[in-house]
């Protein structure tokens, strides 16, 4: 009876180090996610920002960023359906 209670525990403790690492895999890939994002949204911005004073419309500089927010958010909105896609086609097989 003993054994019977040791081999669940045993077999929870493996799935829980299974879920644990897929877990962990998951925000680690988050946080270089977010780097990359940081970084893109620093090029982004400055370009921005030379091409509207090269422009001469710096008046309008609030406009402009509010266009580049918008296509940033839409590229994100393409990437995550694109990857939400691909994962519910692999749980299906």
């Amino acid at each position: 009876m003993v054994k019977k209670y040791v081999s669940k525990a045993r077999e929870k403790t493996k799935k829980f180090k299974k879920e644990f690492r897929k877990q962990a895999t998951i925000a680690t890939l988050a946080a270089f996610a977010f780097l990359i994002a940081l970084t893109w949204r620093d090029f982004i911005s400055n370009t921005v920002d030379k091409i509207v004073t090269s422009l001469g419309v710096s008046d309008q500089l609030y406009l402009y960023k509010l266009l580049s927010a918008i296509l940033v958010t839409l590229i994100a909105i393409l990437g995550i359906m694109l990857v939400s896609k691909f994962k519910i086609e692999e749980n299906i097989k």
